[in-house]
């Protein structure tokens, strides 16, 4: 078998960053992409570090989704994934390690349908006006910077504009030095941003000095005509599928007519299973039967929600939760079951990556890593975590881990049977340690 797995970078303040990988998700199952389909994340679950751990497939295909080779895609991922290059061999699995999505040729189509859509809807005179192409940047890695130079080295040489300069929000030049690199009346601003998250809505418009919701702007006697993120084009999906297919291998699968399928597969069976044997069964917030999903605090009149991507808005932005297991599962909803294998993907839709982690403690073989372990192979901020004070850590354990559908196992080094055993910490956690330590 054959898996397909986006990594992504995620978010603690937006749905919109992860959203969107999941929204490509979605549409790679719908299309019977591979035998499993799923994503994982820095900020959100599944992290990086336990993705594999939900996958039952002897070929994976990891693709990063992000706008160009920089530190995340060249050293968090190959970390957290203990990846060693571009192939990696770890028994009977190989993990195909793709380029990210912005080092795709198409992506220059992108970047120049969003500048001349900006031309044409406008009617902006060329002679007088410039593109700014902007990206993330990042002083830990100046391989970020290349993709934002490329596209604009492409723009240049169409001579679509008088001028084509590039910006970043986290590196130099900056953003607010648009304005003084170019006289150009007009500035046609296209964000190299995959999602319309944070960065997109919040950061890069107050760094440009525009309204978030703005397409079109006045600031420092310009105007400034803010477009799309690259990541919202229909196209990226096919850009996947050729990355994927780059490795070498061909990702297929069985198709059927089920939304529920191309889901991970590992602990899906005995799931089913204890549901089947009991009757029923409660699963964090959930109370599951043979029949129906809901949270257990559902009342009798409920909204029927029948395909993953409504039940992941529900669950996931009503309000945003960035921590899938947070015991503050929003109610009110059930999801009717017509087959029992669907189980499993009802709640890894709800749950990422739950399932394998019950199943593997149900049967004896779940191993949880030390906050000592995961801090080791931070390269961040994270990076000596370990040598918070104790007390510092029970607090955090207390009100992260204590409103948590999962049982801490790395630090309490063993969970009930029964329960969702947590192996790490999550990303949550360690961001709120590190501004416990700060204060």
């Amino acid at each position: 078998m054959t898996a397909l797995v986006l990594a992504g970078h995620g978010s603690h303040i937006t749905p919109q960053t992860a959203g969107l990988v999941w929204t490509y998700v979605d549409q790679l199952r719908s299309w019977g992409t591979a035998d499993e389909v799923t994503a994982c994340f820095w900020k959100e679950t599944p992290p990086f570090s336990q993705v594999l751990n939900t996958l039952e497939s002897t070929e994976v295909i990891v693709v990063p989704v992000f706008t160009s080779q920089g530190y995340f895609s060249s050293t968090v991922i190959p970390a957290e994934m203990q990846l060693t290059g571009p192939v990696t061999r770890r028994g009977e699995r190989t993990i195909h390690y793709t380029p990210t999505i912005g080092e795709h040729p198409y992506v220059q189509q992108i970047v120049r349908q969003r500048a001349e859509d900006m031309l044409l809807k406008y009617g902006l005179r060329p002679a007088e006006t410039a593109i700014a192409v902007i990206g993330h940047g990042t002083r830990r890695d100046q391989s970020s910077q290349d993709a934002a130079r490329q596209q604009a080295a492409f723009l240049r040489s169409l001579g679509l504009v008088s001028d084509v300069i590039v910006a970043y929000l986290d590196d130099e030049p900056d953003i607010p030095s648009i304005f003084q690199r170019t006289p150009a009346t007009n500035i046609i601003a296209v964000p190299m941003f995959l999602a319309p998250g944070s960065h997109v809505s919040i950061d890069v418009p107050a760094a440009l000095g525009i309204e978030p919701d703005s397409q079109h702007s006045r600031v420092n006697g310009r105007s400034i005509y803010y477009t799309d993120p690259v990541g919202t084009d229909e196209s990226i999906c096919q850009i996947i599928l050729e990355l994927a297919r780059d490795t070498g291998l061909t990702p297929h699968a069985t198709t059927g007519s089920s939304q529920w399928q191309h889901f991970p597969l590992a602990g899906g069976h005995p799931f089913v299973e204890a549901i089947q044997q009991n009757g029923s069964l409660e699963f964090g917030q959930l109370y599951l039967t043979p029949n129906e999903v809901k949270p257990v605090t559902a009342k009798s009149e409920c909204v029927t929600i029948t395909d993953p991507m409504p039940l992941r808005r529900w669950v996931r932005e009503k309000p945003f939760r960035p921590l899938a297991t947070s015991d503050d599962l929003p109610d009110n909803w059930r999801v009717p079951v017509e087959n029992a294998d669907w189980l499993p993907a009802i709640v890894e839709t709800v749950y990422p990556g739950a399932i394998a982690d019950w199943a593997a403690l149900q049967a004896g073989h779940f191993q949880a890593e030390s906050l000592a372990k995961v801090s080791e192979r931070q390269t961040g901020m994270f990076r000596g975590v370990h040598h918070t004070p104790i007390d510092t850590i029970e607090q955090v354990v207390e009100s992260i881990c204590g409103r948590c559908a999962r049982h801490a196992t790395w630090f309490h080094q063993t969970s009930p049977k029964g329960t969702i055993p947590c192996q790490s910490p999550c990303n949550v956690w360690l961001s709120r340690v590190m501004e416990a330590v700060a204060i």
